[in-house]
């Protein structure tokens, strides 16, 4: 069962993190700004404040001596406002501006920036300050400035677009730097599955010793692996090949027991004694090639011409007595390379056409086409086939579906190994000439036209 991505996990991680810092310096700068706004307009209205505050030397006041620069002052809403009111918060004069309305910040008087609503319904900021003059205690004055707030939330709206766009390009730009960052650092890791690769189809015996030092422990990890494997694998057929000795000095003893028992004239014996021993030198034989097919596949890959393999087998074959009676049709391309090592690929014909011997009436075809990426070989003859289920447990070895023939049953099982150790398969089916057709496929290519 295969988990989710690491590098997917790691590039959604980047990307959420990297959007939400992006969100948060988004929300602080549009604050900052909106922070600077107001307090630029604060520094302006304090100075409209004093200008004005200046000029009102008594209660009674009629037009200012000196109106203000500003001609949004003089403008009916024009976005800048003043207003003096007198001790009894009647208005005593106001800029052009206020038009048909009044200020009311809600307090006589406040050191502060206030937000307030002002002409036409729109918020304003203003300021105000009291000025006491001499004689009764509510002898004074409030003068007000403000200004609207439209301007300041249309620059914060700009400002907020521009920047999201910005931050969103940064964004993308640091998530593309997380993109070449998570890929340059599973790179080693990509590197470490060729390197297990390798060793799986034979192109290598270890992992290299240049990994990051991050990946190293885990190198050490797989190559003691392998070497523990390696171990095991060669006191198996040290262990094997001694058992198969030590077999046959028993099976030579038996063999001189059968020339006893057929001298005494037991010929009934001596044959059942002949045909143990014969399958027992058969199995350690088969153990024997299937223990080197394993380690040779196992060290090294190789290409093998597949044509001069098959004349080989069939030339030898054809000096038997039961092969010089059988018609060979061999329809293979000069040129076809299998992948496969020149002595398991003679093993592998060898089985499967002595099989082919055994059941044959008296044709056998080979035929070699490409299919895909592997070369397909065709082995079929025309004698009294499999069912369906002899052909399910054709492969397990020792298996005998026609007990007239002599052998053992491990033909196609042998075949099977040789195939499964090489990355194919084997396909059992009826063959058009009526017998079986045994198809084996193998990476390999056919020559070019």
């Amino acid at each position: 069962m295969r988990g989710t991505s690491l590098r997917l996990r790691l590039l959604i991680g980047a990307g959420v993190w990297i959007g939400l810092a992006m969100i948060a310096v988004g929300v602080l700068l549009i604050h900052l700004f909106r922070a600077h706004l107001e307090a630029s307009a604060e520094t302006e209205l304090r100075a409209t404040l004093n200008r004005l505050v200046a000029q009102v030397d008594r209660i009674e006041i009629g037009d200012l001596d000196r109106p203000l620069a500003d001609p949004r002052y003089e403008l009916p809403y024009g976005g800048l406002y003043w207003q003096i009111d007198g001790p009894d918060g009647e208005v005593l004069a106001r800029s052009p501006s206020l038009f048909d309305v009044t200020l009311d910040l809600g307090q006589d008087a406040s050191p502060a920036l206030i937000v307030s609503e002002g002409p036409a319904g729109m918020p304003i900021l203003g300021l105000s300050q009291t000025i006491r003059f001499s004689g009764p205690p509510d002898n004074r004055l409030v003068v007000t400035v403000a200004r609207d707030r439209e301007q300041i939330d249309l620059s914060v709206r700009t400002f907020s677009m521009q920047l999201t766009s910005a931050l969103a390009l940064v964004w993308g730009a640091l998530t593309l730097a997380a993109v070449l960052q998570v890929h340059l650092g599973l790179a080693p890791l990509a590197s470490l599955r060729t390197g297990i690769e390798d060793i799986r189809t034979g192109r290598a015996a270890r992992l290299r010793d240049d990994y990051p030092l991050e990946i190293g422990p885990l190198v050490e990890q797989v190559n003691g692996l392998l070497d523990a494997q390696r171990a095991m694998l060669e006191f198996a057929r040290a262990r094997a090949s001694d058992l198969a000795h030590a077999l046959r000095t028993p099976l030579s003893a038996l063999g001189a027991t059968e020339a006893r028992l057929r001298d005494l004239g037991d010929d009934q014996e001596a044959d059942a004694l002949d045909r143990l021993v014969q399958t027992m030198n058969e199995r350690i034989e088969y153990q024997l090639r299937l223990t080197q097919l394993r380690l040779r596949s196992a060290s090294a890959t190789a290409s093998t011409p597949l044509s001069p393999a098959i004349e080989q087998v069939v030339s030898v074959l054809k000096r038997t007595e039961r092969g010089g009676m059988v018609t060979w049709k061999i329809a293979c391309p000069d040129g076809a390379i299998v992948q496969l090592d020149r002595h398991d690929l003679i093993e592998l014909i060898g089985v499967l056409l002595d099989n082919g011997l055994r059941h044959t009436c008296d044709t056998i075809e080979i035929a070699v086409c490409q299919e895909d990426e592997n070369l397909r070989i065709i082995v079929a003859d025309n004698g009294p086939g499999m069912t369906e289920e002899q052909m399910k447990t054709a492969r397990q070895r020792g298996v005998r579906h026609d007990q007239s023939q002599a052998g053992t049953g491990l033909g196609l099982s042998i075949a099977h190994d040789i195939v499964e150790i090489n990355g194919g398969r084997v396909v059992l089916e009826r063959a058009p000439l009526g017998g079986l057709g045994v198809s084996v496929f193998l990476p390999g290519a056919l020559p070019d036209d």
